[in-house]
């Protein structure tokens, strides 16, 4: 159902949908103008409007001096930006995205995400947008739908898929780097691993004790360095303003977000408190949130 209607049996021309692809699917003896006016032409729209169309676009997709041009003299990105500008053209009540900048650099694929958010602003219409990368969904997203092997794993805004998981797929494909996973057991209000005890929250204590293996999860960021929790450090990687540090909790492997430029060595332990209302835990069969 499209809008409340049955569209199962409707021609793909009748759908009012555009389709940005992931390899472009563009007309190779054509221009640029000509691949982005092509589904206007066929729908008899008058060549001012079309005009007007195809310019417009081709400014919000920076390829105003490509319009001339034939895809083979094109590159990746730019090429890319022709199939979008194709679907914006058509200014239809539906767009479908099926990763249309996962050929893109690293800098045209972050402005591309700001053009597209703006868009969808401008446009106000549906854009349903395929991707594998979160970086895109956290950001581009009103709701996202997190789907595994086929199946729907939770639905709603980014902030309540990365800050309220439905379960351990959800936690650890959702954020970067992904949530780390403790394997310990429940005693009595504590969550031991090892020799490391980690306090539950009152509130859950009750409901976590009625599940045979948990699984506690901790967000990287979800730390104080100024505990008694000690960890063992492996590698440093320094992101700007923010600090990856790899290392062993237990023996366990996890990696914390911390802020600012810090300098621990090699072999060095850390002494680390988990922020209790950030905790995660999850049942080990079935991997669902324990709540």
């Amino acid at each position: 159902y499209i809008d409340g209607i049955l569209s199962n049996s409707l021609e793909p021309k009748d759908r009012d949908m555009a389709m940005v692809f992931q390899n472009y699917a563009l007309y190779p003896h054509m221009t640029v103008y000509d691949n982005m006016a092509f589904g206007l032409k066929i729908r008899h729209v008058p060549k001012d409007e079309i005009d007007r169309r195809v310019n417009e676009a081709s400014r919000i997709l920076d390829i105003e001096n490509q319009l001339n041009k034939k895809p083979k003299a094109l590159s990746g990105g730019q090429r890319q930006r022709v199939a979008m500008g194709r679907a914006i053209v058509r200014d239809p009540e539906l767009f479908l995205f099926d990763e249309p900048l996962s050929n893109l650099d690293a800098k045209l694929r972050s402005s591309m995400r700001r053009e597209i958010k703006l868009l969808h602003h401008k446009l106000k219409k549906t854009m349903i947008y395929v991707t594998h990368d979160q970086t895109e969904a956290l950001t581009l997203a009103d709701r996202i739908v997190v789907m595994s092997m086929g199946r729907v794993q939770q639905i709603g805004t980014p902030n309540e898929i990365y800050s309220d998981p439905n379960n351990m797929f959800v936690a650890s494909f959702i954020g970067n780097p992904p949530t780390n996973f403790f394997y310990g057991e429940v005693r009595e209000d504590k969550y031991v691993i090892g020799n490391v005890e980690v306090k539950i929250p009152d509130a859950l204590v009750s409901k976590v004790r009625e599940h045979k293996k948990v699984v506690l999860g901790l967000r990287p960021e979800n730390v104080d360095v100024n505990g008694d929790i000690p960890f063992v450090v492996d590698l440093v990687e320094h992101i700007g303003q923010f600090t990856f540090i790899h290392g062993y909790i237990e023996g366990q492997k996890c990696v914390f977000k911390l802020k600012g430029w810090l300098t621990p060595n090699e072999k060095e332990v850390l002494h680390l408190s988990f922020k209790e209302n950030k905790l995660f835990f999850f049942d080990d069969e079935d991997g669902k949130r324990i709540r």
